[in-house]
């Protein structure tokens, strides 16, 4: 049985970010193909630890937690435990950690780095860390038997600058069996009379001019605001200072309520500056069939022609088409058919596996 360490994330349960959720996907796949896989975990992000989870060990390593060390300690822990571990292939996450690889390659040859988007254009980071970043991507390319990006736009990008070409495998999506109207009452909630926006509350999400334009409308309509920072505590309590009783912030949701209320909601809503490969907007499409986003390439990239999109950036025309999306004037459902077939060809977890595995003989069979 071969052995697989996943490293670099927050780890699983799933309860942050794309990442983690695809750690998770993919992961129980792995083991439910014969692999022996273990992922390691932030001690200080789990109250409650587990020793498995979904057939996958969980091994939990410390870290400081601040937003410039936590990533790097909790992986420079983790490759301490690799060291003295006999691991046939590693998973590393995130451009930030491809420093380590180096050393990483000492105790396994065979390494898949998992690049996330132009992660040193987020607006978190200063100018010494977008520089570390940005210049992560050498050891990435060296140092990696096969890196991964989540969109075709920056595999074309990679494909140009350097002279390893990337592996594009986007991030997939669940279509639960069951969905649970007790979220409704949770929440105060009605269906279909809310849209909903999921993910990080980072700058880059336009999370305040989300809520800003949404403020300005009149509409009977509410907006839950899923997601929050647990690195930046100051820049959730200034969305939250809105006032505005259609604005709810539940926080962080996964799992069966997180599912249920993108089920039950209107659309999706996102007005993003910045994207990869959006998990969230591929479970908006999956889940709800619906998406109203910016038009960034990578947005556009996902839905394929279909839903609606605005000019990114632009108020008026994000208020002028939201309103009438409200407003019950577009037929929202013809639309749900179309990105159901998107996902189906596209995204979906058993797809993305697929191609992880494939990447998994060829190492081996070297």
């Amino acid at each position: 049985m071969k052995k697989i360490a996943i490293l670099g994330t927050r780890g699983i349960p799933a309860s942050y970010s794309g990442f983690e959720t695809c750690v998770e996907e993919t992961s129980k796949r792995f083991a439910e193909n014969g692999y022996e896989v273990t992922v390691f975990c932030r001690s200080n992000h789990y109250d409650f630890k587990l020793k498995n989870y979904k057939g996958v060990n969980l091994k939990y390593i410390p870290s400081i937690k601040s937003k410039y060390l936590d990533t790097l300690t909790s992986t420079f822990c983790s490759l301490l435990y690799v060291a003295k571990t006999n691991y046939d292939i590693l998973i590393l996450y995130g451009i930030g950690n491809a420093y380590y690889l180096p050393i990483l390659k000492l105790f396994c040859k065979n390494i898949i780095s998992v690049v996330d988007g132009a992660d040193w254009g987020r607006a978190k980071w200063g100018l010494v860390a977008k520089f570390v970043l940005r210049n992560g991507r050498a050891f990435v390319i060296n140092f990696s038997s096969y890196y991964v990006v989540d969109n075709e736009l920056l595999s074309k990008d990679y494909e140009k600058r350097f002279y390893k070409a990337p592996v594009f495998i986007p991030y997939g999506a669940n279509i639960p069996d069951f969905y649970d109207e007790a979220v409704l009452k949770k929440y105060s909630l009605e269906k279909k009379k809310y849209v909903i926006f999921i993910g990080r509350f980072v700058k880059e999400k336009g999370i305040e001019f989300l809520i800003k334009n949404y403020s300005q409308l009149d509409t009977y309509i509410k907006l839950v605001v899923v997601g929050g920072n647990d690195t930046d505590k100051n820049y959730v309590e200034k969305l939250k200072a809105v006032k505005d009783d259609r604005i709810l912030f539940p926080g962080f949701i996964f799992g069966e309520e997180y599912e249920s209320l993108l089920k039950y909601a209107k659309f999706y809503v996102s007005c993003s500056f910045l994207e990869g490969t959006s998990p969230s907007l591929i479970s908006a499409m999956a889940i709800n069939g619906y998406a109203f986003v910016s038009d960034l390439p990578e947005n556009l990239e996902v839905l394929k022609g279909t839903c609606q999109t605005f000019k990114t950036g632009d108020s008026a025309d994000f208020k002028k088409k939201l309103s009438i999306l409200l407003d019950g004037n577009v037929d929202i459902d013809l639309e749900r058919s179309k990105t159901s077939e998107v996902i189906n060809n596209y995204y979906t977890w058993e797809k993305i596996t697929e191609r992880y595995i494939e990447l998994f003989n060829k190492m081996i069979s070297k």
